[in-house]
């Protein structure tokens, strides 16, 4: 299998690259916030890039893989389109940009509130901290309140993910996917 990439898509992959430089005002965070949002999108489109180039490929395959690559490639002309509209105004373009790259540091905020225990190696294995203890009413009543938020929480993710997917299949465009690097753990 084929190493590298076809030039157009590295190309396409570097002017993306700047367009979401300038489209946050090269502000550092917000950059690496789009780029992290929309990096998932890229990978899944070199993964069918390379697939096209295996000749062990089979023709019906190939047919697919060349459909979902050109709908692919309308779809980020149309992200470009986006980027350039919000790298040149301060209208809807630019706030678009700014509450993806919000929605993006809030997900990572929420998934680093909710730390998992660190392991301590030099405590004895019947060490007081890893005895579990029955839950008293105030425990209870506070694990209820977070059940209930957490609930809450899945409902509004869940909406506003429907709501994206059909502003994606309306505009015929891509607006990138969250994905947590790794398992957070408390320092």
């Amino acid at each position: 299998m084929p190493s590298s990439l076809p030039p157009s898509f590295t190309s396409l992959y570097r002017l993306f690259l700047r367009s979401t430089s300038t489209a946050v005002l090269h502000h550092k965070l917000a950059r690496r916030n789009l780029r992290n949002l929309w990096r998932p999108v890229f990978v899944d489109a070199a993964k069918v890039s390379k697939q096209l180039q295996d000749p062990a490929t089979s023709l019906s395959t190939r047919n697919d893989l060349q459909a979902w690559l050109d709908v692919w490639q309308r779809r980020m002309d149309n992200v470009l389109a986006l980027l350039y509209s919000s790298s040149v105004s301060r209208g809807l373009p630019h706030q678009v940009m700014r509450n993806l790259n919000l929605l993006v540091y809030t997900e990572h905020a929420r998934a680093s509130y909710k730390r998992l225990p660190v392991w301590k190696p030099q405590l004895a294995p019947d060490a007081p901290e890893y005895r579990i203890s029955p839950p008293s009413i105030k425990q209870m009543n506070k694990e209820e309140r977070e059940r209930r938020f957490k609930y809450f929480e899945d409902i509004a993710r869940n909406t506003l993910g429907q709501v994206v997917k059909m502003a994606e299949g309306r505009d015929q465009i891509h607006l990138g996917r969250v994905r947590m690097k790794g398992t957070v753990f408390q320092k």
